[in-house]
């Protein structure tokens, strides 16, 4: 049986930093606990789309909040939690191609060979990730995290030497900027970049996207510019990431070869007309109106 963390307070900006990665990580954690009855039993889609987003979440709050704890403290977490994760892809990504399957087949034509092939293939994924998560050692993989998360004192025994000294209004300033400029970095390389330089920069912004979130009370809520910006963003390249995933998979359709043909002529298409949409709105978001915003927001803190 598991003992899950309890929801923990609000982050605010004279709170320590180490604490603050604390609640976030439960926060998340508890989005697990949630979706964990639906996700042993049936693999359903939204408890796969919904716990794989908290663990994504949660890898990214590793990266932010690594330099304020002990060396090593989060290392563990992160390993174990990356195998669950690894075993929700397949049936996230055979869930969104179904979908717009369906969706190009109401809306164009039908192709009922592809389609019973990838009704297929994901009961068979479904199937592997409910054996996987029936393990005892994964039980015991949330349980360890759980334990660390619901520790008394908080995140003050795990913190780095100096972290303690350090509040939310002294770390998030830099930390968004910094996020800012990585992503400025993949940005620059537009607008020829790769399959590959696409993905790095969805990669880039959904840390910042995240971070954003995590933050979002402190940042002026989920209506100011950049939150708005980045929102449209990450769907934006979440839709051209899934074009690019589902290209790749229809190459492995081979008892529906002819149909999938035509849906992969379809999606790469859809690769050309996501990628020219993103292009404006990066423009958009990349200029320094948007980050003197941020900037004057924080100064506040």
């Amino acid at each position: 049986m598991i003992a899950w963390a309890m929801t923990l307070l609000p982050i605010k900006a004279d709170l320590p930093i180490a604490e603050a990665g604390h609640r976030l990580m439960a926060a998340e954690l508890d989005i697990v606990k949630a979706q964990w009855m639906a996700l042993r039993a049936s693999a359903e889609v939204t408890a796969v789309h919904e716990t794989r987003k908290a663990l994504r979440r949660s890898f990214t709050l590793f990266n932010l909040f690594t330099p304020y704890y002990a060396p090593e403290v989060l290392v563990p977490y992160r390993k174990s939690l990356r195998k669950i994760m690894r075993r929700l892809a397949p049936c996230r990504d055979a869930a969104v191609f179904r979908q717009k399957l369906a969706n190009f087949q109401a809306s164009q034509q039908p192709l009922p060979e592809l389609a019973l092939y990838w009704e297929r293939y994901q009961e068979h994924v479904d199937h592997e990730l409910r054996d996987f998560l029936g393990r005892a050692s994964v039980s015991r993989v949330l349980e360890d995290y759980d334990e660390f998360l619901g520790s008394d004192g908080a995140a003050a025994p795990h913190s780095a030497a100096g972290a303690s000294d350090l509040l939310v209004r002294h770390v998030l300033p830099a930390l968004l900027f910094e996020l800012i400029g990585a992503v400025r970095a993949k940005g620059d390389k537009l607008p020829s970049g790769s399959p590959e330089q696409f993905h790095e920069l969805r990669i880039q912004f959904k840390e910042l996207r995240y971070t954003l979130t995590f933050f979002e009370k402190l940042l002026g809520g989920n209506e100011s510019r950049i939150m708005v910006l980045s929102k449209q963003m990450q769907e934006q390249l979440g839709d051209l990431n899934d074009a690019y995933v589902a290209v790749d998979l229809l190459d492995g359709a081979h008892e529906a070869s002819e149909e999938a043909g035509i849906y992969q002529a379809f999606q790469k298409g859809e690769v050309k007309r996501l990628t020219a949409a993103f292009l404006p709105l990066y423009a958009e978001f990349d200029r320094p109106k948007v980050r003197r915003e941020v900037a004057l927001v924080l100064a506040r803190l």
